[in-house]
């Protein structure tokens, strides 16, 4: 599993307070200044679940039980997509509470 420096599977992640999320023609598309993208339905199930709660590996978890994947495989995945979103600085790294 790729992961990026100070991300892992038990990183919570957050969105960026200025992300701007709007479904058009059917697609959710997110954007932050320059950089937007669209989601396809596997991205938009796990950047629904980000909530600064949730870690990258339940994220996984949940992907593998909703497509019928391997939890390994759907751990790696979501870790491959949140991190490049993190590069984008569209997600963000929360401290746990408590």
């Amino acid at each position: 599993m790729a992961e990026q420096p100070g991300l892992s599977a038990w990183s919570l992640l957050g969105r960026a307070p200025d992300l701007r999320v709007r479904r058009f023609r059917g697609a959710l598309i997110i954007a932050r200044r320059d950089d937007g993208l669209e989601l396809d339905a596997v991205a938009e199930f796990i950047f629904k679940r980000v909530d600064g709660e949730t870690t990258v590996r339940d994220i996984g978890e949940q992907l593998a039980a909703e497509y019928d994947i391997p939890v390994d495989e759907a751990v790696s995945d979501s870790l491959e997509l949140l991190g490049r979103l993190y590069e984008l600085e569209m997600v963000r790294m929360e401290s746990p509470v408590g």
